[in-house]
């Protein structure tokens, strides 16, 4: 893959090419965006960080699971909560649309049931986007719901 643009520490994404420092499929997290296209990243464990470019890896969709303190988290009802602490298996969750107010703690299971991360990716198969773009080249105006 090409070095994304929007880059910031934090952001996951998979080995796809074997390196010196991460194996194949292995999850790795940004250190840091140092305008280079080998970059330094985090191993899974946040023990060591290593180099590897940009061209052997994928991006890896964050999920509401995933949600670090600061980010926001959308219930189905449209509230918006901000994680305000991450625990071992559960996170404390603001108050709907309140983020200096503390609401409640939700176990991971629970939290990926009832809420999306906020300006989530919509993550498609290779079969499901080739669908959509046959459908887009016919002349079908595609929208979310």
């Amino acid at each position: 893959m090409q070095k994304p643009k929007n880059l910031k520490a934090g952001d996951q994404f998979r080995v796809t090419v074997k390196g010196f420092y991460f194996d194949v499929g292995e999850i790795i997290t940004l250190h840091g965006d140092d305008w280079s296209d080998n970059t330094y990243f985090w191993n899974a464990d946040r023990s060591e960080y290593h180099y590897i470019n940009f061209s052997n890896l994928e991006p890896y969709p964050k999920t509401a699971r995933d949600a670090q303190v600061g980010d926001v988290v959308v219930r189905r009802d449209g509230d918006e909560h901000m994680v305000l602490e991450r625990g071992q298996n559960t996170v404390l969750l603001s108050q709907a649309n309140d983020f200096k107010k503390s609401d409640d703690n939700y176990h991971f299971d629970e939290l990926e049931e009832i809420f999306t991360l906020k300006d989530a990716p919509v993550v498609v198969s290779d079969k499901t986007a080739e669908a959509i773009k046959l459908l887009k080249e016919a002349g079908y105006k595609i929208v979310k719901d």
